[in-house]
């Protein structure tokens, strides 16, 4: 049974995208960033070629261009031109995630997060962007993403088992800064409890005192609606008339 990690990622790029629930209107096939899977591995079998801005919410519902079923049935993938392709275990974009910027000739030897099971026949839902490739610079150090999303969102270190679990989802999903952390804003530390912590800590450290009632109730719904990290909290009390009053330490 397919481990269901339930994920919104805000990823979509503006542009012509497909009815849910229903394959693209086919066309010419034409020049630019595209994607095109595979029934068979090796870039074999039929296949359907899906471009920036198109997806299949349910592949139950899609079929190859050569009219086979799809949900499912896909084994490789070619990544042309900046392209970039989410693919998910369960329809409407539910379950693992992962993201595939260059192409992948045999999806057997792809794990997903389970490492015991492959994301070979298990692709339920696609979407397409892309993304322009910039040269220069190194590539991000996974354990640095990982450590400065734990200490923005949790104001800790990730403890071994967390940076073990989300060093993996980028080295080997494929995931971006910004997915890392839509999935732990999605956590029970960040909404439960630890949101709290945050808003307390960020009050004793800037304010030096305890949050009031409608403090917690404000930057609580900033945190989780607005997305804002701790620095943009704490930023955001630097600039109240009650931190300006405060006696200067010496």
């Amino acid at each position: 049974m397919k481990t269901i990690i339930v994920l919104c990622l805000g990823l979509f790029l503006a542009g012509a995208q497909a009815q849910p629930g229903r394959a693209p209107t086919r066309e010419a096939p034409r020049a630019g960033p595209r994607i095109i899977l595979y029934e068979q591995a090796n870039y074999r079998g039929d296949s359907l070629v899906l471009y920036p801005g198109e997806q299949l919410p349910n592949l139950a519902n899609g079929r190859f261009d050569g009219g086979g079923r799809i949900n499912d049935r896909i084994s490789s993938i070619r990544i042309e031109d900046g392209a970039e392709l989410y693919v998910f275990e369960d329809a409407n974009f539910g379950g693992h995630v992962m993201r595939v910027t260059e192409s992948i000739r045999d999806l057997a030897h792809r794990p997903t997060p389970n490492p015991r099971v492959s994301w070979n026949d298990r692709i339920s839902a696609v979407r397409v962007d892309y993304e322009l490739r910039r040269g220069g610079g190194r590539p991000p150090n996974p354990d640095q993403l990982v450590r400065r999303a734990y200490e923005d969102l949790f104001g800790r270190a990730p403890d071994p088992e967390g940076l073990r679990y989300h060093r993996s989802l980028i080295i080997d999903q494929g995931w971006t800064d910004r997915m890392l952390r839509d999935h732990l804003r999605r956590s029970e530390e960040f909404r439960g409890p630890g949101i709290d912590r945050i808003i307390q800590r960020a009050y004793e450290d800037v304010l030096r005192r305890a949050p009031d009632p409608s403090g917690l109730r404000t930057y609580r719904r900033l945190l989780l609606e607005e997305e804002w990290t701790e620095q943009q909290l704490r930023d955001h009390l630097r600039r109240s008339d009650e931190y300006r009053n405060l006696p200067r330490r010496n």
